[in-house]
């Protein structure tokens, strides 16, 4: 039989993912190259696949690594603003997790949109396209919210007899 994920185990999956760019990206120095922010993304997949990951299984892997990033960050940072801030730090040459863990609380989304920017370049060194990984994200993402958020309103009504 095979178990469906919950969206509160998707999340968990989500901070293993985060945790484990926090703890690489904290050595990567004060310069991060593309090359490094790609090498932390594929660290981060590989975590998140259990090993490596064949080039052609690459999309749809790092599809659901960010869908569950998505889940992780709900409440925190919408999936439009983590990718707009993500899509930012892709041009950047600094590395700024020290700043935002520093920050705290506070520094969490921009932390999440690091990862999701690390996550990015990975996938477009193995022919990912960008738009395409994270709209198939976001689509499964809200799907599984939506289904959640209804589950909740029908055993509502049936608690209540509506």
């Amino acid at each position: 039989m095979n178990h469906e994920p919950t969206n509160a185990e998707r999340a968990e999956k989500g901070d293993r993912v985060a945790a484990l760019f926090i703890e690489q990206a904290a050595g990567a120095g004060t310069d991060l190259t593309a090359e490094h922010r790609a090498d932390l993304g594929r660290r981060m997949v590989e975590e998140y696949n259990g090993g490596p990951v064949a080039e052609g299984d690459a999309p749809m892997i790092l599809a659901g690594m960010i869908a569950d990033l998505y889940h992780y960050a709900d409440g925190t940072v919408s999936p439009g603003a983590m990718l707009g801030a993500a899509l930012m730090e892709l041009s950047a040459t600094v590395n700024t997790l020290p700043v935002l863990c520093a920050l705290g609380e506070e520094g969490r989304p921009g932390i999440l949109a690091c990862a999701l920017a690390a996550a990015i370049a990975y996938g477009e060194t193995v022919g990912a396209c960008p738009a395409e990984i994270t709209d198939h994200a976001y689509l499964h993402w809200s799907d599984e919210v939506e289904e959640e958020r209804f589950m909740r309103v029908r055993a509502e009504r049936q608690r209540h007899g509506a």
